[in-house]
């Protein structure tokens, strides 16, 4: 009886220091042009508003499988390549660990940039969900119905055509990386 007495206070307290740890958000990309970079930037800024929550921002080429086994999130982004994922995207989504499923129930979610409307941003994302899906992922969309699937930047294209994404799809890259953050808290 006595080593029970003794026992319950430290199992108490490795749980609340365990529950301490904050969740780790994994964003990562591909961005030849650097426009999935900055919608990438403004997505770690959503994620970062949240103060009790890790984000490790990198381009998949440093990503490594730690870092997917370990996080709580992995929210990824791809240009739009021929209406497809970029190869080097779809490379690194073949490397990730499938045995035993190690990404079941971690929170995923999505983004893509593309040159012009209507080019595949939202075949890109829907074709990284599928990806996830497979692995047993739980899937979260954007804020708003306009970015329901994820975020998402036109770049190439009127308005948009320019070197730097546009303001109103930075806001959407918030509004996911802030949803998937606070999602990556309820399931702590």
């Amino acid at each position: 009886m006595r080593n029970l007495i003794l026992f319950l206070p430290l199992l108490f307290l490795s749980q609340m220091l365990f529950a301490q740890e904050k969740p780790l958000i994994v964003i990562a990309y591909y961005s030849q042009s650097g426009h999935t970079e900055q919608l990438a930037n403004a997505i770690a800024k959503g994620a970062r508003s949240k103060a009790d929550v890790e984000v490790k921002l990198a381009p998949i080429s440093e990503v490594t499988e730690e870092d997917l086994l370990t996080a709580s999130g992995i929210i990824l982004g791809s240009p739009v390549y021929n209406a497809n994922i970029a190869p080097p995207v779809q490379e690194f989504i073949n490397s990730w660990p499938f045995e035993g499923r190690p990404l079941k129930d971690k929170i995923g979610a999505v983004f893509s940039t593309g040159g012009g409307m209507s080019i595949g941003e939202e075949l890109v994302m829907l074709n990284l969900m599928h990806s996830m899906l497979i692995h047993g992922m739980i899937l979260v969309g954007g804020d708003t119905v306009e970015s329901a699937f994820g975020a998402s930047a036109i770049t190439g294209e009127g308005d948009y055509k320019s070197e730097k994404v546009d303001e109103i799809f930075l806001k959407k890259g918030e509004g996911l990386g802030k949803r998937v953050a606070e999602t990556a808290l309820r399931f702590r």
